[in-house]
């Protein structure tokens, strides 16, 4: 539950320093598709359990805080090109698994996918975007079928 508590200790410190000072802003949580309820992977409860409370503790924050206009969302990223699955996105039986079950049929890479997001998310301009959970994945999870299923 270190996605939860960890989020939670932080957020908690720095709306106190923003409370003191009188201070607006956005808070953005960073869960995963493990925790949207689209779809399940056997071994993973104790993670997507953690991502779905983190989802909720976003949703409910953002209640919270809204009086004192601090936003809070999430980002639920998906599968992305980087140094960790490198290997695993040059086999070819994955890349036939994209074209058969992600709509988009690439996965893309975290600059500029997530970080385009977050920073709109921490401008003034998404000063009425808050409570919201931002899901960045090409679809993958849109069938509700795990990527493991399509081999």
């Amino acid at each position: 539950m270190t996605n939860v508590k960890g989020s939670w200790l932080v957020s908690k410190y720095v709306c106190f320093q923003m409370r003191a000072f009188n201070q607006t802003g956005s808070i953005i949580n960073i869960s995963s598709i493990a925790g949207l309820q689209r779809t399940y992977s056997p071994g993973s409860l104790a993670y997507a359990s953690s991502k779905s409370a983190l989802d909720t503790m976003t949703k409910l924050m953002a209640m919270e805080l809204g009086k004192r206009k601090i936003r809070v969302n999430s980002i639920c990223p998906g599968l992305f090109k980087s140094e960790i699955t490198v290997g695993l996105m040059q086999k070819k039986w994955f890349k036939n698994i994209a074209l058969k079950v992600v709509p988009l049929r690439e996965f893309g890479t975290i600059d500029p996918a997530l970080t385009s997001l977050v920073r709109y998310l921490i401008h003034d301009s998404s000063y009425y975007v808050t409570g919201n959970i931002f899901i960045v994945e090409a679809g993958l999870t849109l069938s509700g079928v795990p990527l493991y299923s399509s081999l």
